[in-house]
């Protein structure tokens, strides 16, 4: 009697502690590693955003926060779920992999010979300019040209006026 009261209590110790873990949203055999990244701006990027490393996806943006030392950075929180090993060098980019969708963040992973980043680790953190953003450089030098154009027209013009006025 007293093994079974025994093996019992055990049981209900046992359940009680996983039912509780599981109220909590933790998995008791979780594997994630969490990595950070710190930006001025995010460009939108938000909670539950891919993770991606060569295309595949290993991971999500669990959560941004505000940096508690540093005055106006944004830490983005990485959860990722493969084993991957990558250099402490390597740099989480904020991306836009296409018009439609939301950003994403990619790992560009860092070729030298450098330590193996562990769970808590900080990257480096970048934000691609995008597509919109090659537009915008492209477009900047011909939007000075035209709004000189633009001037110039004006300033021809109102000489045309003066010419073509009542007493001329």
């Amino acid at each position: 009697r007293e093994v079974k009261t025994g093996v019992i209590v055990l049981v209900i110790i046992v359940l009680f502690f996983w039912g509780f873990n599981f109220l909590k949203n933790k998995n008791l055999y979780d594997k994630t590693r969490t990595f950070y990244a710190e930006y001025e701006n995010v460009q939108g990027l938000s909670p539950k955003s891919p993770v991606t490393i060569n295309g595949l996806n290993v991971g999500s943006v669990s959560e941004i926060t505000f940096h508690p030392t540093k005055r106006g950075i944004l830490v983005a929180h990485l959860k990722l779920n493969n084993d991957i090993q990558f250099s402490v060098n390597s740099v989480a980019q904020i991306y836009s992999p296409d018009f439609i969708s939301g950003k994403s963040l990619k790992i560009n992973l860092s070729h030298d010979e450098g330590v193996f980043a562990v769970n808590g680790d900080t990257l480096i953190g970048e934000v691609d300019s995008g597509i919109m953003g090659m537009i915008n450089e492209q477009i900047a030098p011909l939007q000075s040209k035209v709004e000189s154009f633009v001037v110039h027209t004006d300033s021809v013009m109102q000489n045309v006026n003066k010419m073509m006025d009542d007493e001329n």
